[in-house]
C-alpha cells in the first residue's frame, strides 16, 4: 500500500462509511451481500495497517475468512433458500435523509471530540460511530428478515472498527472469539429466516408482527 499508515487509514475508513451508506440504499440481499464483502476486505486491509507485521495479517486473514466468506455464504444460502436473494426491500426516505445526515456529521464534527487519539485514530472512530448507526438506521427501516441480518453485520463491523481505533488491534484471542461469536450469531438467524419460509410465514417483519394473538 502506498502513502503513510495515517493516511491510508483514513481513506480506508471513508470508504467503510461509503459501503455502508450504500448497504442503507442498495436492498436486494444479493447486491447487499456483495458489498458486504467489500466492507470486510476494507476492515481486513486496516487491520494490516493498524498492527504491521504478523498480528495484523493474522488479523486480516480472519476477518476475511469469517466476514468475506463464511458470513457471506451462509447470507446467500439463506437467500436462495427463502427466495429472497432479488426480494426488493425500499428503506424509508427518512433513513436516506438520517443517512446522509449522519455522514455529514460524522466525517465533520466527531473527529473533534475523539481527544487522545492521532488524527488518522480519531478519523476511525468517528467512521466507526457513523457506520454502526446506519447499521442501526438499516435495520429500523428494513422490513425483510434477511435485510435486518445484513445491518447487523454492518452494526458489528462499526463496533470493530471502533475497537481498532481505540486499541489499535484485539488480542488473538479475542478476535478469533469476536468472529465465532459474530458467525454463530448470523448463522442462528439465518436458520430462522429459512424456517420462517418453511413454515409459509412471510419474510417481512411488520407482516409477521400482524399474526399475533
Amino acid at each position: 500500500m502506498t502513502g503513510t499508515a495515517p493516511e491510508v487509514l483514513g481513506a480506508l475508513a471513508d470508504l467503510v462509511v461509503v459501503s455502508a451508506l450504500g448497504l442503507l440504499v442498495v436492498r436486494p440481499v444479493r447486491w447487499a451481500v456483495g458489498l458486504l464483502v467489500a466492507q470486510a476486505v476494507l476492515i481486513a486491509l486496516m487491520a494490516v495497517d493498524a498492527a504491521p507485521g504478523l498480528e495484523g495479517w493474522l488479523a486480516g486473514g480472519l476477518i476475511v475468512a469469517t466476514r468475506a466468506v463464511a458470513i457471506p455464504w451462509v447470507l446467500r444460502w439463506a437467500a436462495r433458500r427463502t427466495g429472497s436473494a432479488d426480494a426488493l426491500d425500499l428503506p424509508a426516505p427518512w433513513a436516506w435523509a438520517i443517512g446522509a445526515t449522519l455522514v455529514l456529521v460524522g466525517q465533520l464534527a466527531l473527529p473533534a471530540f475523539a481527544t487522545g487519539l492521532s488524527p488518522a485514530h480519531g478519523a476511525l472512530l468517528s467512521a466507526a460511530i457513523v457506520v454502526l448507526l446506519l447499521g442501526l438506521a438499516g435495520m429500523v427501516s428494513g422490513r425483510l428478515l434477511m435485510a435486518q441480518v445484513v445491518h447487523l453485520v454492518v452494526v458489528e463491523n462499526g463496533l470493530y472498527c471502533a475497537g481498532l481505533a481505540l486499541t489499535g488491534g484485539l488480542p488473538a484471542a479475542m478476535e478469533v472469539g469476536a468472529a465465532l461469536d459474530l458467525l454463530l450469531v448470523i448463522f442462528v438467524l439465518a436458520w430462522l429466516s429459512h424456517h420462517v419460509h418453511r413454515l409459509d410465514l412471510p419474510q417481512n417483519v411488520d407482516e409477521l408482527s400482524r399474526l399475533r394473538g
